[in-house]
């Protein structure tokens, strides 16, 4: 017999990130409904760990997908006298589901499915968890938890249960009204986590194809000043227990025949013991698994003898944060190695990943820029872009503007170096449109709407430092939209790999060896378009009718 009973909501995973560097002719998909075709990872991990404790959890994936009808249907089916609480967790905001009218329609439709439930179930709690506040302040809940949730929840459960609890629940003031959040982070911090495994159940109906979420560690060791992450600077071994992740990849792999993740540690490679310990599990395994994830760049050039051990874990696709290719930049932000040593660096990785004369070949990786970092000029910038063109070209590239939060609208949860300290610090000052001379004419028309959008959004502070402002910014992030050089030569981002492989289009040897075009044929991959978009809600659908049939 259970403890209770909860119904685990889970969405909106995804986003269409006008950060990417997307393939000219792809579609504008950012004016669709992103369907969210990936499963909630905070979803799955509270009720893995809640069943531990004896609670009988069901996940509903894909909910914003999901009708009203069908949802009412499924709580019909499954409301229990013991059902404690309705779960909700979310990554990002309802902004991100479209910028069309029927996606605003759409989100109006799930806040108002939202209080309908609500109403239709008073004696049920509502409760929603994500890593930042935004992610959950469009809806009315009862509770709002912010970062890893796993103790957090269980004192929760408790308290509605009248039992002895340790619950701190603060009164928070958002948008004019008070919520009532658990401050994990501060009062229930859980990490490190050492079993932090995912069990999956039957009722989930996961596939083969699809790319789960994995996690290797809690924290980062680092501390660069734009980052807005909760943990960072942790000392120590934050990894997870070896054996538990062996059991994770087999379970899933035996009972589903999964062998694609996304790792979500904010760095997976910060430390040589962690990389041996997974590989020495990984390498027992019956199956080669293929993982993708954050890997700073400056230690997998200095640890070469790390890389073994990166690839029989099957991480051959890195994430790399490299944010500026000039010195005196990535100094400020704490990325400050020699640029001419990292490129040097960074062609051997690639060299020694795609060499298949001694038994391996796989590798993709994906760059991240930042335009705009204190000491960066426009010439420096495209300086390293030049580089990439040139010289490691044929990848994926994140690339925007910096962002900093203004005092008007701060993070909900957390902050970086840069938002809490840029008045004092003497590198940045705040300046207006008028001051920046912004003119839309100076931008390319078919790519103009998103920096002026972001200009005048109210939480993006316009920001300026002696060597650039953020007008300057976006103008060269519009010059690089533009450049035929850079966008016909991508492919897909290493933590977008579910929008190719879930519905069976592509396989993770196609993400290796293939690049975008418009192409009618099996040697390239086709863009993201509105007919994959079609074949994601088709597959939802099928997802959503074998949890009512069930």
């Amino acid at each position: 017999m259970s403890k209770g009973h909860m119904i685990m909501l889970g969405g909106l995973m995804e986003r269409h990130d006008a950060s990417d560097v997307t393939f000219k002719g792809q579609d504008d998909l950012s004016k669709s409904i992103w369907p969210s075709i990936k499963r909630s990872p905070g979803g799955h991990r509270i009720a893995t760990y809640l069943r531990e404790q004896g609670y009988d959890v069901e996940v509903l994936d894909f909910w914003p997908a999901w009708t009203r009808l069908q949802l009412l249907q499924f709580f019909h089916q499954n409301i229990r006298e013991d059902t404690l609480a309705i779960g909700l967790s979310s990554m990002f905001t309802l902004g991100q589901m479209g910028k069309d009218a029927h996606a605003k329609y759409k989100v109006i439709e799930m806040i108002q499915t939202m209080d309908y439930l609500k109403d239709l179930y008073p004696q049920v709690k509502f409760v929603g968890g994500a890593q930042n506040l935004s992610a959950l302040t469009g809806y009315n809940l009862d509770y709002y938890v912010s970062g890893y949730g796993e103790y957090a929840i269980v004192e929760l459960f408790k308290y509605f249960k009248g039992e002895f609890n340790t619950l701190t629940i603060q009164q928070k003031k958002i948008g004019g009204g008070t919520i009532n959040l658990i401050d994990c982070q501060n009062d229930y911090p859980a990490f490190p986590m050492p079993n932090a495994a995912v069990k999956y159940e039957e009722r989930d109906y996961i596939e083969p194809q699809e790319v789960l979420t994995l996690e290797l560690a809690r924290g980062c060791k680092f501390k660069c000043k734009f980052c807005s992450y909760p943990v960072l600077g942790v000392k120590g071994d934050y990894s997870r227990c070896a054996d538990s992740l062996k059991e994770e990849l087999l379970d899933n792999y035996t009972r589903w025949g999964v062998t694609n993740y996304t790792v979500s540690d904010e760095t997976i490679n910060d430390s040589p013991e962690k990389l041996a310990k997974h590989a020495k599990v990984i390498r027992e395994l019956p199956f080669q698994p293929h993982l993708s994830g954050f890997v700073r760049a400056d230690l997998l050039v200095n640890k070469p003898e790390t890389w073994q051990d990166i690839y029989d874990m099957g991480l051959r696709s890195h994430y790399y944060g490299i944010e500026t290719f000039h010195q005196p930049a990535g100094k400020i932000v704490g990325k400050g190695i020699n640029t001419d040593k990292l490129k040097e660096g960074l062609l051997k990785v690639q060299d020694w990943f795609k060499n298949k004369e001694e038994g391996r070949g796989d590798f993709h990786c994906e760059i991240s820029m930042i335009i705009g970092l204190p000491e960066e000029t426009r010439e420096t910038f495209l300086d390293g872009i030049e580089w990439l063109k040139t010289k490691f070209s044929g990848y994926s590239y994140a690339i925007s503007p910096l962002y900093m939060a203004n005092d008007k609208t701060p993070m909900m949860n957390h902050s970086s170096e840069f938002d809490r300290t840029w008045r004092e610090s003497g590198i940045f000052h705040e300046m207006t449109n008028e001051e920046m001379g912004v003119d839309e004419s100076e931008l390319n028309p078919n790519t103009a709407q998103h920096a002026i959008d972001q200009l005048v959004k109210s939480n993006r502070l316009k920001w300026a430092h002696s060597t650039m402002n953020i007008w300057e910014a976006f103008k060269i992030f519009d010059e690089i939209l533009n450049d035929e050089d850079l966008v016909e030569n991508t492919r897909p981002g290493i933590f977008y790999y579910h929008r190719y492989l879930t519905t069976n289009k592509y396989t993770i040897d196609d993400i290796y060896t293939k690049q975008f075009s418009n192409e009618i044929s099996d040697d390239v991959i086709h863009p993201i378009n509105y007919n994959d978009i079609d074949d994601h809600t088709q597959f939802i659908q099928k997802y959503i009718f074998k949890k009512l049939s069930k």
